[in-house]
């Protein structure tokens, strides 16, 4: 059997519903919403997630991009601001989901599966969205995406209802196709694909899949029509210029700036 629990990330309830469904089920293999590569840095951490401000800052990344740094790193730094920033506003850590499964695992004696994609080759594909598509993130109004103002609400909790979380799918496929399939299509086929390889190797054990809410509805789909997975499209990596990444970094440090002057709109 394979049991699907879809987190918010920055949501304190995850990871109370991550221990009370895992200590409920007693699964022998927990999966994780985790490629090798950050679970390595998490590990080489001890596990850290209350990250300093000085572990990450828009000074240091601009820094590094001035020096010529690596273009995808830069991203992933975009990336961490904006997360930590989103978990400071709602009092938790990013990844503390995450990390509630693997502690979880470790004091049940649970197999540990980690069944995301390498974020590189997400990255890759994410940068590789057409041009138009990447400005169009960034000049649609707030009323045009309003789904996806539950995220900024009052009531963040209520981003995991299901109700919500379809429509914010919806209008992510609907206007970001290229995007949606690269940040949430692609990899729902990837960790149904692995999840089923679990289910094939140890077909005795019961797994938990501990997931973001937004890939729950992918992976069941999946699960249940595998051959729809197309594996060699998930791990190609695609051709990019410089100025595709540059734009993107440009857009992602945007993006960082506008959630900043958002939150303190909101105080």
């Amino acid at each position: 059997m394979i049991e699907i629990v879809g987190t918010g990330h920055i949501l304190s309830q995850s990871v109370q519903e991550v221990k009370e469904t895992i200590e409920d089920k007693k699964p022998g293999i927990i999966a994780i919403e985790l490629d090798r590569n950050r679970f390595t840095a998490l590990e080489e951490r001890n596990w850290k997630l209350d990250f300093s401000d000085e572990d990450v800052t828009f000074r240091s990344i601009l820094k590094e991009a001035l020096r010529g740094g690596s273009f995808p790193v830069l991203l992933k730094g975009s990336l961490s601001l904006i997360q930590r920033d989103l978990g400071k506003r709602f009092g938790i850590h990013p990844g503390s989901d995450m990390l509630e499964a693997v502690q979880a695992a470790k004091k049940m004696g649970c197999k540990i599966a980690l069944i995301d994609r390498d974020l590189n080759i997400t990255l890759n594909h994410v940068i590789c969205i057409p041009l138009k598509e990447k400005i169009r993130l960034f000049t649609k109004s707030s009323e045009d995406i309003g789904a996806l103002n539950i995220s900024f609400g009052s009531n963040i909790e209520s981003i995991l209802e299901e109700e919500n979380i379809e429509k914010i799918l919806k209008e992510l496929s609907e206007g970001f196709p290229a995007l949606y399939s690269a940040l949430v299509d692609e990899r729902d086929m990837y960790m149904a694909s692995n999840l089923l390889k679990l289910q094939d190797r140890f077909p005795d054990m019961d797994i938990v899949a501990v997931v973001g809410a937004g890939h729950r509805r992918g992976i069941r789909y999946y699960l249940k029509n595998p051959k729809r997975i197309e594996l060699r499209k998930l791990v190609e990596l695609r051709a990019v210029s410089r100025l595709q990444i540059l734009v993107l970094f440009i857009l992602f440090f945007f993006a960082y700036i506008l959630i900043k002057i958002k939150f303190r709109i909101r105080k």
